[in-house]
């Protein structure tokens, strides 16, 4: 029988919206379940399957809590505030923001945030996403700027939030500073250039670097002190190629003498350990980079070269100088900006930081604390905090983001905090909140124009939420969160920065659960992205397949994951789907006099044998779901709904439904209705609108839940009596012989046989009644 997906999902959306159903109502007497949903990215035009996945195998456990008792939180936010934001609406209206007004490019950064917002609520909607619209944020709205301003003024009279000029991990095509967790490593190829030096006797040192670009910024040579080549070298000065400038030649047991030619050049700088050599060792600061990505005048003829151009220009220089060796190609891996994948600099720049690199042990031990779902997962989180370098960079040069809320004197250079009752504040356009410099005594005070990063407002999330609610005992217990549902990239960012403001604001965890999720793929196990065209865009995608189906699809792998995009798993939704349906219509032609308030009739053996099948899935179904393991779950029931209940119980309980036989019918009927619901229920949290239509039309009534999302998870079906049904399996065995045989002489299942010669050991005197009338034949031998 076909099913009208589309209009009963469109009538479901409509009545749950219309009815509240899944609004937050605190009760006190309830458990309180809440989620710090990721806010994705409003800018994203490409939404597609992997997005579903994601979020829909969080609301799996969501709907499963709410039909638990839990008193369930689940509010939704977006994430308007970024450099994606900033470079999607530079692409789309072609404008470039260093040449339009602040103002004109926040409008409209604002103006795509409210169209991204809908797009997502649209598709959320359509796929039955159970969020309680009344409780949402943007991360650019007046509660999140103010919150995320409150956390930093706090964090600097803790004095964990400082400010210092040094080097900075800077892209120069963002324009803006990074922090090490905005890094990530790619592979190229490159060339190992094997540049000549002259010694302090003019003999040659050979310097092997796959970027010649630093040479005007070099400001040092290394050797390993026990490194017998350089021995009578160190403490004196080499020359630098065509710029000609000395510098000293030190030693390091860092430098490794089997690497190159032994000899490692310092600039400032080209990478971490550069950083590292000129801190110690008091280097010369040659500042080389700008930062749009240029040479300084420190580059000399090189100057106003982009850094690319001037490697070539540098090595076709040094070729004509004779001061170049030779070449060799070499795989290197790359640090670039993962929004932009452009390669990062070094550059020296006055940023403000939260103190993470020396507390290493207490974000290691925050995350003991931490359960994580799938638990490998927390090995990600370890490696983060273990490879942690810096400290956390907060500030950033951009237009559209939270400001920070601070001034300066122009005197004495002194930050002045906005005041927390101001709070939210925007420096540029708001007043200090001070006149008179209180270090100086100087009037002069200037506002600050760089704004957050996006990371230091979305790490805000779990005590941000809170304050959607206005009921101050529901706020108490809604901190810390109880689910932190994201993928696994984000892991090193949002799980790791909300640690670090939960620890430093109030001492302890910010949420008890961490769900990592996996990728979705598409049918080659490639990754979907835009540039390949590799998938249905999401509204597409619900418009031709409906939600119930891909909901389904998204049950397909384990948490933590990835998942590749099958229109043969979404089909098998469909048909589970139909399936559900059409036993409704079934058991409401054979149940339209039985209302479940009957008293319990005695039951037979394959009444026993399917509430045991029943108990058995819903024990694995409901341990999985505690586990988060929505796809062992949706196993164990589609093994009870499939393979036990429609190919085998339905069919063997048909001739007592038609029968003459008043209390095997009124058996079958009470098993039929206490078994399907219990089914229907377990199905509920990943198939929520055919389960709601079933409901509606069969249960609702007797049950008095307004919805099947509301009612209670179902309980273990007791039975009152005792009957042995542990050999049952054998009279099944007896069924598909009898089945197989009818099949093979070309008769209809419903044929009827006068006599049959059983094969399969089973204890006719127990089960033979049942085989008889479940098979149609009329003696067994």
């Amino acid at each position: 029988m076909e099913y009208n997906l589309k209009e009963i999902e469109e009538r479901w959306r409509a009545w749950w919206e219309k009815e509240k159903i899944y609004a937050f109502t605190f009760d006190p007497s309830k458990p309180v379940y809440s989620v710090d949903t990721p806010p994705p990215y409003v800018s994203a035009d490409h939404l597609h399957a992997g997005h579903i996945m994601s979020y829909a195998q969080a609301e799996f456990i969501v709907r499963y809590k709410r039909m638990r008792g839990f008193n369930v939180y689940y509010p939704m936010g977006f994430d308007d505030n970024g450099l994606p934001t900033e470079r999607f609406v530079e692409k789309k209206y072609n404008v470039d923001k260093s040449k339009i007004t602040r103002s004109e490019f926040i409008k409209l950064c604002l103006k795509e945030t409210e169209l991204g917002a809908q797009t997502y609520r649209d598709l959320w909607n359509a796929l039955g996403i159970s969020v309680d619209w009344s409780k949402t944020y943007s991360t650019i709205s007046p509660l999140a700027t103010k919150v995320s301003q409150w956390s930093l003024i706090d964090l600097y009279k803790k004095g964990v939030l400082y400010r210092a000029e040094s080097p900075i991990l800077w892209c120069t095509f963002c324009r803006t500073a990074l922090a090490q967790a905005d890094i990530e490593d790619r592979e190229r190829i490159g060339k190992m250039n094997h540049i000549v030096f002259k010694g302090p006797n003019q003999e040659k040192l050979i310097i092997a670097t796959t970027r010649p670009e630093l040479l005007p910024a070099c400001v040092g040579l290394y050797v390993h002190p026990d490194d017998a080549r350089y021995k009578n070298i160190i403490g004196k000065e080499a020359t630098v190629p065509l710029f000609k400038h000395n510098v000293p030649i030190k030693t390091s047991t860092k430098v490794d003498p089997a690497f190159g030619t032994g000899l490692m050049m310092v600039c400032t700088w080209g990478d971490q350990e550069d950083v590292e050599k000129w801190r110690e060792d008091k280097l010369e600061t040659r500042v080389l980079f700008t930062e749009d990505g240029k040479l300084s005048d420190l580059g000399a003829q090189f100057a106003e070269l982009s850094i690319t151009d001037a490697r070539t220009k540098i090595i076709e220089a040094l070729q004509e100088s004779g001061e170049l060796e030779k070449q060799e190609d070499l795989e290197q891996t790359v640090k670039v900006h993962e929004r932009c994948e452009v390669p990062t600099e070094f550059i020296l720049s006055k940023q403000w930081f939260i103190k993470i690199a020396d507390q290493k042990e207490t974000w290691l031990e925050y995350g003991k604390k931490l359960k994580w779902y799938p638990a490998d997962r927390e090995q990600d989180y370890i490696r983060w905090v273990e490879s942690l370098k810096w400290d956390w960079c907060v500030s950033r040069q951009r237009y559209y983001g939270v400001p920070l809320p601070i001034w300066y004197c122009t005197g004495c250079d002194e930050p002045i905090f906005a005041s927390e009752k101001d709070l939210p504040v925007n420096p540029p356009e708001d007043a200090a909140p001070i006149d008179i410099c209180p270090k100086c005594g100087s009037k002069e005070i200037i506002a600050e124009k760089d704004v957050m990063d996006t990371w230091a407002t979305s790490s805000c999330t779990p005590f941000m939420i809170r304050d959607l609610v206005d009921d101050p005992q529901a706020r108490a217990k809604l901190f810390p969160t109880t689910l932190r549902p994201n993928a696994f990239e984000i892991i090193r960012t949002w799980d790791f920065y909300s640690v670090v403001k939960s620890h430093y604001h109030f001492g302890h965890i910010p949420f008890e659960d961490v769900m990592i999720s996996g990728h979705g793929l598409d049918a080659e196990g490639k990754k979907f992205a835009k540039r390949l065209g590799n998938y249905i865009p999401s509204n597409e995608l619900v418009e031709k397949y409906h939600a119930d189906p891909i909901r389904y699809w998204a049950t397909g792998a384990m948490l933590g994951q990835n998942l590749r995009f099958s229109l043969q798993e979404i089909e098998k939704g469909k048909k589970t789907v139909i399936k559900l349906s059409n036993v409704a219509k079934f058991l409401q032609i054979h149940l339209e006099d039985f209302d479940g308030t009957q008293a319990i009739p005695k039951l037979e053996h394959a009444d026993a044998w399917i509430i045991q099948e029943t108990n058995s899935a819903l024990k694995k179904a409901t341990e999985a779901f505690e586990q988060y393991a929505y796809a062992k779950s949706r196993d164990a029931i589609d093994e009870l709904f499939w393979s036990k209940f429609t190919d085998y119980y339905l069919e063997f309980v048909k001739y007592r439904l038609n029968g003459a036989e008043a209390e095997s019918k009124q058996a079958a009927c009470h098993t039929l209705r206490t078994v399907f619901l219990a089914i229907l229920k377990m199905y509920a949290p990943v198939l929520p609108f055919i389960t709601e239509e079933v409901y509606s039309q069969l249960f609702a009534t007797q049950e008095g839940s307004k919805s099947i999302h509301l009612s209670a998870w179902p309980e273990q079906i007791e039975i009152t009596y005792s009957l042995d049904v542990s050999d049952f399996n054998n009279a099944i065995e007896a069924v598909n012989e009898i089945r197989k045989h009818k099949s093979n002489q070309g008769l209809p299942l419903g044929t009827i046989l006068e006599s049959y010669q059983l094969k399969t050991k089973v204890d006719i005197g127990k089960y033979g009644d049942f085989i008889r009338g479940a098979i149609r034949v009329k003696l067994l031998q």
